[in-house]
């Protein structure tokens, strides 16, 4: 999350660095506050980024709520990195919810389990953090 491990303008400018077409923040709006992320959307908008929200909670997967904009908004993200744009999924540490989605993506784009998750993890290690998490980052709709 920008502004969790350093200021916000630092860590925003890391995020929109390589060029995303899409940022997802899979955390809580309570975790943007705490952060001082609250302005995220609307700098990533003056930037022709598109922004979303999964409110999932810390160490959680998504509820039902979540589960029906993750399906919803699913050929989005697949059609941004079909054209070559990127899709950011970003949380308050950066490891389970972002890597929950991460992976959930690559599976939904045919991905194995494994080979999403090798992949993950040797760029972030701590991708996934809870067994809920691996489950559902594995399903394939």
């Amino acid at each position: 999350m920008p502004g969790k491990f350093s200021s916000f303008h630092e860590d925003f400018s890391q995020l929109v660095s390589s060029g995303p077409k899409v940022v997802v923040t899979c955390a809580t709006t309570a975790e943007m506050i705490d952060c001082s992320a609250n302005s995220l959307p609307q700098k990533l908008q003056n930037l022709e980024i598109k922004w979303f929200q999964l409110n999932v909670d810390d160490f959680q997967v998504p509820d039902k709520n979540n589960e029906e904009k993750w399906k919803y908004l699913l050929p989005t993200f697949k059609n941004t990195v079909l054209s070559g744009g990127g899709v950011i999924f970003n949380c308050l540490g950066g490891c389970g919810r972002s890597g929950m989605f991460s992976m959930r993506l690559l599976r939904e784009m045919g991905w194995s389990a494994e080979h999403a998750l090798e992949r993950l993890r040797s760029f972030r290690p701590c991708a996934i953090e809870t067994e809920d998490q691996m489950s559902w980052a594995s399903k394939v709709d």
